[in-house]
């Protein structure tokens, strides 16, 4: 079982920020699927992984998520701590079934995997 905890959403770090990646334009699509979270009560865990010795974590997957956090003006998310290694994997997995669900005109309904798995994490 993985514990979940409250980090403060300003003590994360995306993987453009340490030029790991690359930021991308917040276009249409994005900003409807943030606007939808915004209005959600409750968030899945987001996946983070601790920069050392820094108090500050890497946001591993989750960025839409908290952004609509923001926008509720809330200062933590719920977040799951992973390895660095095994986070980066599951980010370029998630961006895979991301761009699946997209060609498929979202009718394949994989894009959730990701998130359903840190959610089975934290309620074992």
């Amino acid at each position: 079982m993985t514990k979940a905890f409250q980090v403060e959403i300003k003590k994360l770090v995306t993987m453009a920020d340490i030029g790991l990646g690359v930021e991308r334009p917040l276009n249409k699509e994005k900003r409807n699927w943030i606007k939808g979270l915004t209005k959600s009560k409750t968030q899945k865990p987001i996946l983070v992984a601790s920069i050392k010795d820094s108090g500050y974590f890497i946001l591993l997957d989750g960025w839409h998520r908290v952004q609509a956090l923001k926008k509720q003006r809330k200062k933590t998310a719920l977040a799951i701590k992973v390895p660095v290694a095994q986070g980066l994997q599951l980010a370029k997995a998630n961006k895979i079934l991301r761009d699946v669900d997209r060609d498929s005109k979202f009718k394949l309904k994989v894009s959730g995997l990701i998130n359903d798995w840190a959610q089975s994490q934290i309620d074992k």
